[in-house]
């Protein structure tokens, strides 16, 4: 018996609740479609945040990778030309022979340098365009959110 006075209760509480909201007036609704306008903005305002945080995160992390790979890459011409000019002092005591040999070695790694050095320059210029571009579609996009939510008001 109690259950069944228990669940009587609950069904009467649900249907006075399901009656109150029927018998909303319109200035009740017209207020909770402003509430839900005003939330939808927050959410907008909330998500237009993310997106930013996470173009800056995705910008750091794409500066630090970039500084990684240009770090590997000096290092490596550093080391490179080291051993041009450890080449350079063998070929002074060398041999006819060795000599021959030596300038041979050196020569593919200048051009491996110079491939290197290269490379590190089409990097630099790839990396800003990109970066550019990618820049200026998120402010096209974030100044059209901004005008959207300016004309709601």
């Amino acid at each position: 018996m109690t259950k069944q006075t228990l669940l009587i209760g609950i069904l009467a509480i649900s249907a006075s609740f399901m009656m109150t909201s029927c018998a909303d007036t319109p200035a009740e609704r017209k207020a909770e479609a402003k509430e839900d306008v005003q939330d939808a903005k927050q959410d907008l305002n909330d998500a237009n945040a993310k997106m930013k945080e996470a173009a800056n995160d995705a910008e750091a992390k794409m500066r630090a990778e970039r500084d990684e790979v240009a770090a590997n890459m000096r290092r490596t011409g550093q080391e490179i030309n080291a051993k041009i000019d450890e080449m350079d002092r063998k070929m002074e005591k060398a041999s006819a022979k060795e000599k021959a040999r030596w300038k041979e070695r050196r020569a593919r790694l200048v051009e491996e340098r110079d491939q290197l050095d290269a490379n590190m320059k089409e990097m630099g210029s790839d990396m800003k365009r990109e970066w550019n571009e990618f820049k200026g579609d998120v402010n096209r996009t974030m100044n059209k959110i901004a005008d959207d939510m300016k004309a709601d008001n």
